[in-house]
């Protein structure tokens, strides 16, 4: 337990904030006064506050532990590791599991706090290296561990499994295994719970980025509200957040994409490059433009070998952002082969690829498999448009208008507005108007003439509100003050000529029939 005495000059004399490196010192008084276990227990306390804004003070901590700790907790070497990659170059990423701990892994051991750890460096590594069944096989492992120990056994382990099943869910994420987004959300729960904020924002946006990934747009909307609802760190941690708001605004047809995207890039992009990629390709308009995410997309892939084989998460980043370069740049279109076990997207991006070059029976059984496969709208709602589009051209009316319908659907559901440009403007146009629905997110949306003009801010207002996020998340998902909120809110209630969120909801979805 840690000493009183330690915990004393923790509150008194350590400030986060401003002076981190007292840290180091009490670490060494109470090493000194308590032992190494009540040492290392401040450390523990203080590592979501520290690893974020200082870690070169948190390398120092662990530096002033007695060289026995190392050797009764080899995990304390995993986490030293870590911090001396993140120090020295800013790229976590980086980090690699020293493989001579491997041996502290025997059959024989107790399910400990350190074999976790040591499960986790190794999944790391594996996962920074590209070697995701390794990383996948070593996080599985510890997940099972944790899920057989009893729950004494877990109650002293409550300050660092936050960090570790976020790690968890990054490798089952990164390997595209299933399990990812339950480890993410049990680690925003452990660290409301110990009162861990960067985590939890941390595990917050990689769920909203979960969510948005896949198109699952609402979700992930409540899931970014979270992430800004906990205080900003301005860091590599907050990349995820602005990749998630930069993919939302595309989706929904917002012009300020791109600078949330120019956000992001701004702070070390670590792991995910792939995916900051794959988005710059989707914003990208123009063959200079293109020409430009294509330069920087093979710079990229020479300084990250690891995905040669495009497996993973960011295999599937990649050959989206080719395909969509592709289309802004005619001399990249070279059809790829698909692979012996195609996925999802692997039959829509061929799917596409053979409507526009004029295979459309071709693109209709690609289509077909891709939504056997998956129900992510992000692959469903085009896969969909596709199929629609290559039936009207070969002149079967019904079973275009059946396809447009479901399509359809999907984007006026999850607001997936981008999903519209899979297929020519006209050739939506033609089928919305085949079908007698409207698209979407554009002019051709139906209108309520008995509702008043709205502001494009008093829409994004009204839109969020039916979403039941409480009203300070609401603020901070469209980046303005309370006091902001609040005057736009008395505006918009006026015009509809209404008192309460509810009835404002309530005309709002009269309006959308």
């Amino acid at each position: 337990m840690t000493s009183e005495r330690a915990e004393n000059e923790i509150d008194a004399r350590i400030d986060p904030k401003r002076n981190p490196q007292r840290l180091a010192r009490a670490v060494s008084t109470a090493a000194a006064t308590e032992g190494w276990r009540s040492a290392a227990a401040l450390i523990e306390k203080n590592w979501d506050a520290f690893a974020n804004e200082a870690p070169q003070h948190l390398l120092a901590a662990l530096k002033a532990l007695p060289g026995e700790a190392f050797v009764e907790t080899p995990g304390l070497l995993v986490a030293a590791n870590y911090l001396q990659q993140t120090t020295l170059t800013g790229e976590p990423s980086r980090f690699f599991h020293d493989g001579r701990l491997a041996a502290q892994l025997r059959d024989d051991d107790s399910a400990d706090l350190n074999t976790l750890i040591l499960l986790t460096g190794q999944a790391a590594s594996a996962r920074t290296s590209g070697r995701l069944d390794e990383a996948r096989a070593a996080a599985e492992q510890a997940r099972d561990i944790l899920t057989a120990m009893p729950s004494a056994q877990r109650a002293p382990m409550a300050g660092s499994l936050p960090h570790l099943r976020f790690q968890w869910g990054r490798t089952l994420d990164a390997a595209d295994a299933p399990g990812a987004l339950a480890e993410y959300e049990a680690s925003h729960e452990l660290a409301l719970l110990t009162g861990q904020p960067v985590i939890a924002r941390r595990a917050a946006g990689h769920i909203a980025w979960h969510h948005a990934e896949r198109g699952r747009l609402q979700r992930a909307e409540l899931w970014l509200a979270r992430a800004y609802g906990e205080p900003a760190t301005n860091s590599r941690y907050d990349v995820i957040v602005f990749l998630t708001s930069a993919l939302l605004r595309y989706d929904r047809g917002e012009r300020d994409a791109k600078q949330h995207l120019a956000r992001a890039l701004g702070l070390p992009i670590g792991e995910h490059w792939a995916a900051a990629l794959w988005l710059a390709a989707m914003l990208a308009h123009t063959q200079p433009a293109a020409s430009s995410v294509q330069a920087e997309l093979e710079a990229e892939l020479e300084r990250h070998p690891e995905v040669h084989d495009l497996r993973g998460a960011n295999g599937r980043y990649i050959k989206a952002a080719r395909s969509r370069l592709a289309r802004l740049r005619p001399r990249l279109r070279v059809e790829q082969p698909l692979p012996e076990a195609p996925s999802a997207l692997d039959h829509l991006l061929a799917g596409l690829h053979a409507y526009r070059t004029g295979r459309p029976t071709e693109a209709i059984a690609h289509s077909d498999a891709a939504t056997a496969l998956t129900a992510a709208p992000r692959v469903e709602a085009p896969a969909l448009l596709i199929a629609a589009a290559s039936h009207l051209s070969l002149g079967h009316h019904g079973l275009a208008v059946d396809a447009f319908r479901l399509g359809n659907t999907i984007i006026g559901r999850e607001r997936l507005f981008s999903a519209y440009g899979f297929i020519p403007p006209e050739t939506a146009t033609a089928l919305a108007e085949l079908a007698g629905e409207p698209l979407h997110g554009t002019d051709h949306a139906p209108t309520d003439p008995a509702l008043p003009k709205l502001t494009k801010r008093e829409r994004e207002v009204l839109e969020l509100l039916s979403t039941g996020m409480p009203m300070g998340r609401l603020a901070a998902q469209l980046y303005i003050s309370p006091n902001t909120l609040k005057a736009t809110v008395r505006t918009l209630y006026r015009k509809l000529g209404v008192t309460s969120r509810q009835q404002a909801v309530d005309v709002a979805r009269r309006g959308s029939r």
